[in-house]
């Protein structure tokens, strides 16, 4: 038995037979092939992040820092998004319009997602694929110093796209 053969059978190798690391490497190359074709960086990928957070309400105002990164902070106690993207700040309902299944933020794809249906949405909101027949709704939004000001009073569809396009801010 060659010292390869030894090092492929041994079990208690972190990082598996070699086999399995060609097939983790071969695997990881098609994926960022895939986001290359789509004009996805790896610095553009850092970039997108999740995170948490709960508005301060005031009435039908909720209120949020102004996002440092482009991302998604999502407050799941008011069903809320709030979205920077490319310069621009957006709030979207948390619920998939198909079903009202909760949407997902996947950073590391630069969407989110319904698992219900599969339905998927740009980072602005717009429907990329899926069961969802238009993008996520957006609430109104607008800037008070540092915070995003969201207008949960009103839930604009994309398909009123006049409304729809104005429900953001530009950084």
């Amino acid at each position: 038995m060659s010292p390869f053969d030894q090092q492929e059978s041994r079990s208690d190798d972190p990082c598996g037979s070699p086999s399995d690391r060609r097939g983790f490497l071969r695997d990881g190359l098609m994926a960022v092939a895939a986001l290359a074709a789509l004009g996805v960086t790896a610095d553009r990928l850092e970039a997108l992040t999740r995170s948490y957070a709960t508005g301060s309400a005031d009435g039908d105002e909720l209120r949020y820092p102004i996002p440092s990164t482009d991302g998604a902070t999502i407050d799941s106690a008011n069903d809320v998004i709030v979205a920077r993207y490319e310069g621009a700040v957006h709030a979207f309902v948390l619920e998939c319009p198909h079903r009202g299944t909760d949407v997902e933020w996947q950073g590391d794809r630069g969407r989110f997602y319904c698992p219900k249906h599969k339905s998927t949405f740009r980072p602005e909101g717009s429907l990329i694929a899926g069961k969802a027949e238009r993008g996520l709704d957006r609430y109104p939004v607008r800037r008070d110093g540092d915070e995003v000001v969201v207008d949960t009073s009103q839930k604009i569809r994309s398909t009123n796209a006049e409304a729809w396009a104005a429900a953001r801010f530009t950084l």
